[in-house]
């Protein structure tokens, strides 16, 4: 280890060494059981200590050139060297009184050659007292750095053997239960005195001048730790080169691993060594080294979390990834504030890797608009069902409105929100998120894409079922989606129910008008009586339209239970009531002819029965008239 040349000696720490509560006695206990020169045989550690601190008092007040050294001071560095020695055969760690009556001889003589340095004295026994200090400065930091490096290892291990010893205790129980085990564990695990040790140590070797040396050892340690802690969890089989060749299945898996991994870093690796980091390095004058090694530690972990991101941007865009990239944008958004006592450059690159998987997200959402769009398909959905886009859409938009927030933050684009600073605020939509405006562009697109479908019917009144069905779909989805109803809004939802109301009128105009009509008593009677043909030719009409209505609507699927009887209720409101008053009133003069039956083919509670058949998707059976 080289000498360091020029170096402040940080005079909180050696006070707070001074302060310890074992330093006295730790300083009486070597006295007794450290050799001393022959020129010192009469002094104790303590004295020779308190000696040295009066000198280096005086080489700070003294003006005159400093020609000798004292004779209390001149074995220093020998006592030193002998606690060195001692040192190197029981190390540090295990007595604290000890420990503490080391530190503060390392931090004296460090003191010592530090402020002599500083004086550039030409005196020759100045010169050879200041070489034997420096040479025992010098040994007592490679003891120093020795024992560090050691500590942070062993207890490294320490921590890898309790953790296979949990992984083989408790091998029996359930996945869920490791789950929990590992999200209560601790990274990393020092224990107190180990911390207090380590701390003793940084504070020694930085007061010394030996800052770099140090850190380096602080971070190699570190570094190895995270690469096991890493490796564990699967890390290192995470390949960004494969990433724009596996295909999109494979792809998912190792998503998933990445944000675990991420999120795994966000709650327990980094807090937990930036905690580390501050409990060892714990003077305000090491905020900077803390910065420093912190940001060195996350930082090459990090940049391997974003190329992955950055590999995965750059593939293929598709409406089935919008949901994957969403949880990486989530995932490195929750990373920034683990990394917040970091440089601010990390931050920015994390936060600039978020920013393109939000504008990735834009665009796949804004492909699926796109694909409603463009959606040409010509062939009708069989009976007026749902459509399967609409399907598609409403389970996308339900599913992508559980990241409703993070959605409103990737949508909330300067444009739009000085569209918002234009409008209103008691305008509705003033009121709707950035996102819930592409909710309702969305919709919009659907509306007109279901609207041209509907006219690949050319039965009227089957049109408005389907528009019926896809509507009552799409607002029942709404209404059980707190989320999709809140982003809505009220007004939106209440101009859908509007519109399903208009659908269900058309249909009835369109089927039964004309059925109503056959019931007209307008025509029937001639020169004040009643005409029995023409009663006979309404009648038949009648059944006639109403066998067809039958037939056909019976095969027809309002899939919506609620929308079915609601259809079926109405229907029977509106057809019931005037069939029975026309076969009340004019029943009489067709059973006074043959062949009655056949104009009069069904009672009113016929009508109703067969009603009940309508929209239940099955074939016919008109088996169930009355006999």
């Amino acid at each position: 280890m080289e000498k360091p040349e020029n170096h402040a000696m940080e005079s909180e720490t050696l006070d707070h060494y001074k302060s310890d509560d074992h330093s006295d006695e730790s300083e009486q206990q070597l006295a007794t059981e450290t050799p001393k020169s022959d020129s010192s045989s009469q002094l104790s550690l303590t004295q020779v200590m308190e000696a040295v601190d009066d000198f280096i008092q005086s080489l700070s007040s003294s003006t005159d050139p400093l020609k000798e050294i004292p004779p209390s001071v001149e074995p220093f560095p020998e006592t030193v060297d002998s606690l060195v020695s001692k040192m190197e055969s029981s190390g540090l760690g295990r007595d604290e009184a000890e420990d503490s009556a080391f530190i503060l001889a390392v931090n004296r003589i460090s003191k010592s050659v530090l402020t002599l340095r500083e004086l550039r004295l030409d005196s020759t026994p100045v010169s050879s007292w200041l070489n034997r200090a420096s040479s025992v400065q010098n040994r007592a930091a490679s003891l120093l750095d020795e024992e560090f490096r050691h500590l942070l290892d062993r207890s490294r291990e320490k921590n890898k053997n309790n953790k296979n010893a949990d992984v083989s205790s408790d091998s029996t129980h359930v996945e869920s239960d490791r789950c929990v085990l590992q999200e209560e564990e601790t990274f990393p695990d020092f224990p107190p005195e180990s911390i207090s040790t380590l701390k003793k140590i940084a504070g020694a070797m930085i007061s010394a001048g030996y800052e770099a040396e140090c850190c380096m050892s602080y971070e190699m340690s570190r570094r190895h730790a995270f690469k096991e802690e890493l490796s564990e969890v699967g890390f290192e089989g995470i390949n960004v080169e494969d990433v724009q060749r596996i295909p999109w299945e494979s792809l998912e898996g190792e998503i998933a691993s990445w944000i675990s991994i991420v999120r795994r870093c966000s709650t327990v690796l980094f807090p937990g060594e930036l905690s580390l980091c501050t409990a060892v390095f714990s003077s305000e004058d090491h905020a900077a080294t803390r910065k420093r090694l912190f940001t060195g530690l996350v930082s090459a972990v990090t940049i391997r979390f974003l190329d992955f991101s950055g590999a995965v941007v750059l593939t293929k865009r598709s409406s089935e990834k919008l949901f994957k990239f969403l949880d990486m944008y989530e995932t490195l958004r929750d990373l920034v504030p683990a990394v917040e006592q970091s440089d601010s450059d990390l931050i920015e690159e994390i936060k600039l890797a978020q920013t393109r998987l939000g504008e990735a997200a834009v665009t796949i959402f804004g492909e699926l608009e796109n694909s409603i769009k463009t959606d040409q398909g010509r062939t009708a959905v069989p009976s007026g069902a749902v459509h399967p886009l609409t399907r598609y859409t409403m389970n996308y938009l339900k599913y992508a409105c559980e990241y409703k927030d993070t959605l409103d933050q990737v949508f909330q684009t300067e444009p739009e929100q000085e569209t918002r600073r234009n409008q209103r605020e008691d305008d509705e939509e003033y009121k709707v998120s950035a996102f819930g405006r592409q909710m309702i562009k969305v919709m919009e697109h659907l509306d007109a894409n279901l609207e041209v479908k509907s006219r690949l019917y050319r039965d009227p009144a089957l049109r408005s079922i389907f528009l019926m069905n896809n509507g009552r779909y799409i607002l029942q989805k709404i209404k059980g989606s707190t989320e999709i109803r809140d982003l809505m809004g009220q007004a939106w939802t209440r101009k859908r129910s509007t519109e399903l109301r208009q659908y269900h009128k058309s249909y009835q105009r369109e089927t039964w008008g004309k059925v109503l009509q056959c019931m007209n008593q307008e025509g029937i009677q001639v020169n004040g009586k009643v005409s029995k043909p023409v009663l006979k030719e309404r009648f038949k009409v009648f059944n006639a339209m109403f066998d067809e209505i039958h037939k056909t609507q019976s095969t027809w699927i309002v899939s919506d239970e609620q929308m079915q009887s609601e259809l079926r209720v109405s229907i029977a409101a509106l057809v019931i009531p005037a069939y029975r008053s026309f076969f009340g009133r004019y029943k009489q003069h067709i059973d006074s002819g043959r062949h009655s039956d056949k104009y009069v083919k069904y009672q009113p509670e016929d009508i109703e029965t067969y009603i009940d058949d309508l929209f239940d998707g099955n074939p016919p059976s008109m088996a169930r008239k009355r006999t």
